[in-house]
């Protein structure tokens, strides 16, 4: 039986010694191969669903990219090979019984909680939504309700900082594969041999005058060393190449492990040789002080207010080259010169790299700018820019988006600025893509096989071979 007194965690709800469990198991058979069985134990709670990102599917040929009601909306009891699921800004949901997401389990005389789904491959986040009535309702941490499942906890530095956990399910090219879709995310999975392929991930606090969170004047990065890192023999020093990789608006530096599986990505890029054995930094662009006239910190999962702003973007990049940067070059044995660094970022960390393109250009040779959200933009550069900085033409850069992502129209107009300009760039458009993980798991994977540490600047031929 469950204690009856909670743990409150920076407003979100921890149970002491609550059960629960997320198996992920090959069933040989349709609609996916694959089931995810969710097991968690309340004895008290009268309802529980499943949250976060295990959103409806749909197909190619069912979907609008703007509007949930006009999308398939599949249950995967019902998927079809070529299915995939968006996250969209839908402005409304219907209310229930019409809202089936997410899920409801089921309650055994227990007080045990079961679900059981389907579902293909890719990465899904969740958290419980105990005695919740209306999901959207109770997908805040203010109401108590959201609940962090305690065996599978998500990668963060301080509690309260992720309020989901995650997991990936593999292919199976039996059940998922179609000639319409590729939606095979295993490049996300566990790489194989562990002790050989798999480099470690762990967040750092580092000295950074007037950040207000985790502590005052410290600030906090994830930092990913890949395996080789570590085996090095005593004595033998090596520079490895360094990827800067930010998370979006609402975010925060833990996100690209806990909700993309970051690691797993590089290990597998890493592995196969795409790349060479990189460093891999994703730093957190709030809190880095109180110049929006702030006292407190903000804790952007954990607050109650959504609509957190966003720093300006110059006035990060002033901040990452003053502590950030340094700090890294001092700690670990790391690139210094652009050749190898590299600059990356989904939604508004897209944003962040456009300014360092722009403005931090002779710091790094690979710029990978992610369903940027540059909409917000005054003006993107000018031919004036680049004749006073001719190594904007020399860069190896990446632009990409989803079909059905928000920020399309924005990042074609980038798109339109760079080409009137001749700045060489490959461009990726995720087919199954949204504004959500998946789009960025899969941009992420391609920044790594077609741009990251080859020839610059980009032009025809690079990734070709």
């Amino acid at each position: 039986m469950l204690p009856s007194i909670a743990l409150t965690l920076l407003g979100l709800l921890v149970i002491p010694n609550a059960s629960a469990k997320v198996t992920i198991r090959k069933t040989g058979r349709a609609p996916t191969g694959y089931e995810v069985d969710f097991e968690y134990t309340n004895t008290t709670a009268r309802r529980v669903l499943i949250g976060g990102g295990i959103q409806p599917f749909t197909d190619q040929f069912h979907t609008t990219g703007t509007s949930f009601r006009l999308n398939g909306r599949y249950d995967p009891h019902d998927y079809q090979p070529g299915d995939f699921y968006v996250s969209n800004p839908s402005p409304q949901l219907p209310a229930e019984p019409a809202y089936k997401w997410p899920y409801e389990m089921k309650k055994s005389d227990k007080g045990v909680w079961t679900y059981t789904t389907p579902l293909p491959s890719g990465i899904y986040s969740f958290a419980y939504l105990v005695n919740c009535d209306y999901a959207p309702n109770c997908s805040s941490v203010d109401t108590g309700q959201l609940v962090i499942d305690p065996d599978l906890p998500p990668f963060m530095n301080v509690p309260g900082d992720q309020v989901a956990s995650s997991f990936q399910v593999p292919f199976d090219a039996q059940f998922q594969a179609s000639p319409e879709l590729n939606t095979n995310f295993d490049y996300a999975l566990d790489a194989p041999d562990p002790g050989k392929n798999r480099g470690t991930v762990r967040t750092v606090n580092y000295t950074s005058p007037g950040s207000l969170h985790p502590a005052p004047d410290v600030h906090d990065f994830a930092i990913y060393l890949p395996a080789e890192y570590s085996r090095r023999e005593p004595g033998v020093k090596r520079k490895y190449p360094l990827l800067y990789l930010s998370h979006g608006a609402g975010g925060n530096g833990a996100d690209w492990e806990n909700l993309g599986r970051m690691s797993h990505i590089m290990d597998n890029l890493i592995r196969l040789g795409l790349i060479p054995p990189t460093v891999v930094v994703t730093p957190s662009f709030y809190n880095l002080d109180n110049s929006s006239g702030l006292a407190e910190p903000l804790f952007i999962y954990g607050n109650k207010s959504n609509n957190v702003p966003v720093p300006p973007a110059a006035h990060v990049r002033e901040n990452f080259e003053k502590y950030l940067f340094p700090y890294v070059e001092s700690n670990y044995d790391v690139c210094q010169n652009s050749s190898c660094r590299a600059f990356a970022g989904l939604s508004m960390g897209g944003v962040l790299t456009y300014e360092m393109f722009v403005n931090a250009t002779d710091k790094f040779d690979y710029f990978g700018m992610f369903s940027p959200a540059t909409s917000g933009l005054s003006g993107y550069i000018a031919a004036s820019d680049v004749a006073a900085n001719p190594s904007l033409l020399r860069k190896g850069i990446m632009i990409a988006y989803g079909l059905y992502d928000f920020v399309l129209p924005a990042a074609r107009d980038l798109q339109t600025a760079l080409d009137g300009l001749e700045i060489r760039y490959i461009n990726r458009v995720t087919p199954f893509g949204s504004h959500y993980w998946n789009t960025w798991q899969d941009e992420l994977w391609w920044f790594g096989v077609k741009v990251l540490w080859k020839e610059v600047p980009t032009g025809v031929r690079t990734g070709r071979n």
